[in-house]
């Protein structure tokens, strides 16, 4: 039997309307949740085997209407030269149809998709659809990524905190002892491959396979007076409708 197949994806866009933008990048896997706790991965394993398409920003803003603010486009200037390199036009750069065409090749190939993440489901999963409507292939897109299978990391990692920590879907993982990567917060391939590790950290916990640190957070536990001294591991999602319960090790 196939193990269920996992489809991941960030874009990286100037500014944050999601029908209005062009989008600079997006990177994009698939990971077996199966491996979370039999083989589980590592960030430079994630990394170094992300596809990622980069985008032609003109022909956006010329043929679909995208367009930005000067200040979200200086937000990127100001950036590091590893993240705003991107920026810049390339032979390399993608229409939309050839990124779908070269997206659908991508999950033709895989097995079939069971659940399509990204971090929120008013932003990715829109610009996707939006691109896709551009090239005028939704409904090639629709075959492979179904409406009722998008899911989203930041209400599920909520969720297993008991909505309880940092509101943003966060949580710490030592870059050292978990990723032993230079991470870069907004480049795309680093950005699935840190969502992919919260995913697998919470599972390994409730298998008792890992304990998560909640360590370095400003906010300040309802429950507990130093959230920094705690160990959360997350115990099994109790029914269909998300009852958890956590075990809380001091």
């Amino acid at each position: 039997m196939l193990m269920a197949t996992h489809f991941i994806f960030d874009f990286e866009t100037i500014g944050t309307n999601s029908r209005k933008i062009p989008a600079i990048d997006v990177s994009y896997t698939t990971f077996e949740w199966k491996r979370f706790t039999e083989n589980p991965y590592t960030f430079k394993e994630l990394v170094l085997g992300m596809e990622q398409a980069k985008f032609d920003i003109k022909d956006q803003m010329t043929n679909h209407g995208c367009a930005y603010k000067k200040s979200d486009l200086d937000w990127w200037l100001s950036q590091p030269p590893e993240l705003r390199k991107n920026l810049k036009p390339s032979a390399n750069d993608l229409s939309a149809s050839q990124f779908i065409e070269k997206l659908v090749d991508y999950l033709r190939s895989s097995n079939k998709i069971e659940c399509w993440w990204s971090r929120g489901n008013t932003f990715d999963p829109i610009i996707l659809d939006r691109i896709a409507e551009d090239a005028g292939k939704q409904s090639l897109l629709s075959q492979y990524l179904k409406h009722y299978a998008v899911r989203d990391t930041r209400t599920f990692i909520d969720a297993k905190f008991n909505f309880d920590i940092d509101p943003n879907g966060f949580i710490p993982v030592s870059n050292v002892e978990k990723w032993n990567y230079n991470f870069n917060a907004h480049d795309s391939k680093h950005d699935v491959a840190a969502d992919i590790l919260r995913l697998q950290s919470i599972t390994r916990a409730e298998h008792d396979l890992e304990i998560t640190e909640i360590w370095n957070y400003k906010y300040q536990s309802k429950n507990f007076e130093n959230t920094k001294s705690l160990l959360v591991r997350q115990c099994m999602v109790a029914t269909v409708v998300g009852h958890i319960q956590n075990r809380v090790l001091i």
